[in-house]
């Protein structure tokens, strides 16, 4: 038996609006109408798999699952979507946004190159996934809007192209398409100076990663997924003395009887596995909508990642604003509900002037860039950075789908397929490096 908290730490949403300013201390995605709304659990359940968690690792899950023919509900604490989902990044990229250099230090070579493939893989899934959603499901006004771009990491100090060029031949020798730009090459396409690039060929993406995980619910649940806000998985039992099935008692006073349990909770559950788990905070910022005819010096809306620290992404939104993501902090953020409420530390005035400044840096010639949303989110990751996948043995007939920070679109994608095959038994080799246990 143990006990879990869905959702709720994944993102921090200051709702105060700056009057002077005029920006809103809250994620872009969600100042709308919501896509759709679900009840509360009301009556004891029975079903072959439980989803607890309501962001997109849980709505691609409980999905996956189903199309699989399994009978699925899903749970959250909260409103779907609410959470580190809100505070998700448009940008998607192949690479996790992490070079094969990074990746090599914390595995080896070979398991860069194979994390690369996935990603790879997710992605062009992704793109097929949100083209069919926004098809079906997106009658309803609400669509992913995905579009397919290159990708782009950069540098503006001359002491890192090496390591940069060693990057760009990596790539290129291990098949993944791409093009080394010098700083004369750069001038005459991009609106700011770089003194190396890389760019990999249809690497990267964009899209509403909130719309994506209410359109795949509503696509669940005509797929008879039985969906609940606002209901708390407060305990757990799993089976013992080699019996099976799960117990789930929730906050409403009802009762869960599955035969198996995902547990997409992001942050939360990491928390509560791993002792050496690390948090962070990680801030964003939006501008208002660009204006089509100040469009330029971005070639095709490429996702731009800075290669030194600070580790920043640009994106171009799905409805035409400039998104800048990625700046993080050791520290957490200002305190839950009353973060709206209190004056915002000059600390984290800076994280946002900073990520501003370089907006207006990169596209001086656009206009319009004044930022118009902020938001920070707080989260736990693993200390190689790479979600928690897979079975736990210490939990029998439960599996973790655990994806966190800046790559949790991408990871929730990989994360859904290995789960859905591993309920039906069938086992990836991929899964050994996402495994719950690996710090054991």
């Amino acid at each position: 038996m143990f006990s879990t908290v869905d959702g709720g730490f994944g993102g921090i949403l200051l709702s105060k609006k700056n009057h002077d300013s005029g920006i809103k201390h809250m994620p872009c995605w969600t100042s709308g109408e919501v896509p759709a709304k679900y009840p509360w659990m009301s009556e004891d359940e029975f079903c072959e798999v439980c989803v607890i968690g309501g962001g997109i690792t849980g709505a691609l899950c409980a999905l996956s699952i189903a199309e699989k023919g399994h009978s699925v509900m899903l749970i959250t604490s909260n409103e779907i979507g609410f959470g580190a989902t809100a505070c998700a990044s448009s940008a998607v990229e192949a690479d996790m946004g992490r070079t094969l250099t990074d990746l090599e230090r914390i595995t080896s070579i070979d398991a860069a190159l194979d994390l690369y493939a996935m990603g790879r893989e997710a992605l062009d899934e992704l793109e097929n996934l949100c083209h069919s959603l926004d098809a079906s499901e997106g009658k309803c006004g609400y669509k992913c809007n995905f579009s397919r771009h290159d990708s782009l990491i950069y540098t503006d100090d001359d002491s890192e192209l090496e390591l940069l060029n060693h990057e760009y031949l990596a790539r290129k020798h291990n098949g993944f398409e791409s093009t080394y730009i010098t700083r004369e090459t750069a001038r005459d396409s991009f609106s700011f100076d770089m003194c190396g690039g890389v760019l990999t060929k249809e690497f990267g993406g964009s899209l509403n990663p909130y719309h994506l995980t209410h359109l795949c619910l509503i696509r669940a649940e005509a797929l008879g997924v039985k969906i609940f806000e606002h209901t708390q998985a407060e305990e757990i039992e799993t089976p013992k003395n080699g019996g099976s099935g799960v117990k789930i008692i929730t906050s409403t006073r009802r009762t869960i009887h599955a035969d198996k349990l995902v547990l997409a909770t992001g942050s939360e559950g990491i928390e509560s596995l791993l002792t050496s788990c690390r948090r962070r905070t990680v801030y964003s910022a939006i501008t208002r909508k660009i204006l089509p005819e100040n469009d330029s010096g971005w070639p095709g809306h490429c996702v731009i990642r800075t290669f030194s620290n600070p580790c920043i992404t640009y994106s171009f939104t799905p409805g035409g604003r400039i998104s800048a993501s990625g700046l993080e902090s050791r520290f957490l953020a200002s305190g839950g509900k009353l973060g709206g409420l209190i004056n915002m530390p000059a600390a984290q005035k800076s994280k946002f002037a900073h990520l501003e400044d370089s907006i207006r840096f990169l596209f001086p010639a656009m206009s319009s860039t004044r930022v118009e949303f902020i938001h920070e989110c707080q989260y736990f990751t693993a200390p190689d950075g790479l979600p928690l996948i897979g079975e736990h043995p210490d939990y029998p007939d439960c599996f973790f789908a655990l994806c966190t920070g800046k790559n949790t679109v991408l990871y929730s994608k990989l994360a859904a397929k290995l789960i859905a095959d591993e309920i039906e038994e069938l086992y990836s080799e991929d899964l050994a490096m996402f495994k719950p246990t690996r710090y054991k």
